[in-house]
């Protein structure tokens, strides 16, 4: 063997043997549910890596289910927020996702997971869980000029837990089809403080703890699939029958304030 076949085999060798350091190349992640999402709507994906938002992409639910959400990230630990069944929360500054002024809470499914992305590509399948809950309200008694609203202290979420931050939530229940009947999607909440007050004349002229009852019946909101609530308020009788889950009902003492 010649010496220039030595030195081209030897350098072939070489090669073979030098590993390519690809941890400054980019990793292709791609997201999408496991089965099909359970609401209507938009769906909101925002990639955290360092604790900020460094990627988002809002696409149709067709588009999510059909694993369409690609997005280029850095290799590293990355937290993957999904938020979906957007139709009229507003996406604030990246970070939030507020509840409207007077409007209720989305019926938004979210989960957030935390994956190392350390490969050329990922794919990222995630679980939606129930965020909201909804409350179905028969009011009986009530004044022929009052309306009723429900006030809380939680604004939206977070993007980068998927979790409630504070702020004024205040949503004057959508009419059903029953005479007394109407309905509204929470939040999930950090305490019990709701309150559904009772307005006339643009004045507040009766407050009921509405959390409070909620509680009593040992209702949970860091359920991973929040509880739908259905209930009945006597104004004249000042009880509340209270029904979570589609579970027999609970008759409660209310105090008024």
């Amino acid at each position: 063997m010649n010496y220039r076949a030595v030195l081209a085999l030897y350098l072939c060798i070489c090669a073979c043997s030098v590993k390519e350091n690809r941890a400054d190349c980019p990793c292709e992640l791609t997201v999408r549910p496991q089965g099909a999402v359970e609401t209507d709507g938009s769906v909101l994906v925002s990639v955290i890596q360092d604790g900020n938002v460094v990627k988002q992409g809002m696409l149709s639910r067709e588009e999510f289910e059909e694993g369409k959400c690609r997005l280029s990230v850095s290799r590293k630990a990355t937290i993957v927020t999904v938020f979906a069944g957007i139709t009229e929360m507003d996406l604030l500054r990246g970070r939030r996702l507020d509840i409207r002024k007077h409007h209720q809470c989305d019926a938004v499914f979210s989960c957030s997971e935390v994956r190392v992305l350390d490969s050329d590509s990922y794919e990222c399948i995630v679980k939606l869980h129930k965020n909201y809950a909804r409350l179905d309200m028969t009011v009986v008694n009530m004044p022929d000029e009052a309306g009723l609203n429900v006030s809380g202290s939680v604004q939206g979420y977070d993007m980068l837990d998927s979790q409630p931050y504070e702020g004024n939530f205040n949503c004057t229940p959508e009419d059903g089809e029953s005479v007394g009947s109407c309905s509204l999607r929470l939040p999930r909440q950090l305490s019990f403080d709701l309150s559904m007050n009772l307005l006339e004349d643009g004045g507040n002229i009766m407050s009921i703890p509405l959390g409070g009852l909620i509680a009593m019946t040992g209702y949970s909101f860091e359920d991973e699939d929040l509880k739908d609530i259905s209930m009945t308020l006597d104004l004249q009788k000042l009880s509340i029958r209270i029904a979570v889950g589609g579970w027999d009902e609970q008759e409660i003492p209310i105090s008024v304030n």
